[in-house]
């Protein structure tokens, strides 16, 4: 899950401005399948805070395949201008302009969906607003790094997802649990150009309003066909009960209705007949 900010900002938040987005994912190798193999709801909040900005990602999946944990979390960015002491700043990572950090997002089942990748170029689109801002490092950990963490190639993964944005690290040769720190950089200097291509390959974004009014033609059809069947099912409860109660008037009314059966009998009429001619 995406860290949350440990201290309250103490200045005053202005009234948010809220979206809510809807984005169906399928795995990268099956892009093209007909069901998507997750959907995730993305709650999309834009609040002024004092003389800043943040932005705030709530995620939530909500197909019916989910796992019963590790079905969301929340991912904030935010800005901050200059003042006396700093200088205008920008953090892709966290709430709070404040100290390095990192990422870390969890949803079980769906690691390397390039969900992350879209999260992240929303955040950095959002970030360019400020292109003189200076970007916040990012640190990386060593538990990325080990063997065998993340099914054993998440070190290669996590590369290649920052340098899609652009933003690359300097080696840490002096502390053991952070490897890394990202370079220098300004906002006018990220890029989301190869991750909205990347992305692009297996989800597809949809407007909630639109997600929504689909749903409900689907539950509708669903409701009708349900009512069909219970109408069928009806008839054939009736008709088990006649047959129960009168089973011999039911055997021949199916017989005197049977086009087969009259067949049958008219043959055996018309052989009477005959051998009775014979006979006589």
């Amino acid at each position: 899950m995406v860290g949350k900010a440990t201290a309250q900002d103490s200045t005053t938040e202005g009234a948010p401005r809220e979206n809510l987005r809807v984005i169906q994912v399928r795995h990268r190798e099956t892009p093209n399948s007909e069901t998507p193999d997750a959907i995730l709801m993305i709650q999309r909040i834009e609040q002024i805070v004092g003389q800043g900005a943040r932005l705030t990602l709530r995620v939530k999946r909500i197909d019916t395949q989910r796992p019963p944990e590790g079905n969301e979390l929340e991912w904030s960015a935010a800005y901050s201008p200059s003042s006396s002491t700093d200088r205008e700043r920008v953090r892709l990572t966290h709430g709070e302009c404040r100290g390095p950090a990192d990422i870390q997002m969890i949803l079980n089942g769906l690691r390397g969906f390039r969900i992350g990748t879209y999260l992240m170029a929303e955040i950095v689109t959002w970030a360019r607003q400020w292109p003189l801002a200076e970007v916040m490092k990012i640190e990386l950990s060593w538990q990325d790094e080990k063997p065998g963490a993340h099914d054993g190639n998440n070190k290669v993964r996590r590369d290649r997802f920052y340098e899609q944005f652009g933003i690359e690290f300097i080696p840490s040769e002096t502390e053991s649990q952070i490897t890394a720190r990202s370079k220098y950089m300004l906002a006018e200097n990220l890029t989301t150009d190869d991750a909205e291509r990347a992305w692009r390959l297996n989800i597809q974004k949809v407007n909630a309003s639109d997600w929504l009014v689909d749903q409900q033609r689907k539950l509708e059809e669903q409701e009708g066909q349900i009512a069909k069947l219970k109408r069928k099912a009806a008839s054939l409860q009736t008709t088990k009960d006649r047959i129960e109660a009168h089973p011999y008037r039911y055997a021949v009314c199916r017989f005197l209705t049977n086009p087969l059966a009259l067949g049958c009998l008219a043959l055996v009429a018309v052989a009477f007949s005959l051998a009775k001619e014979v006979v006589s």
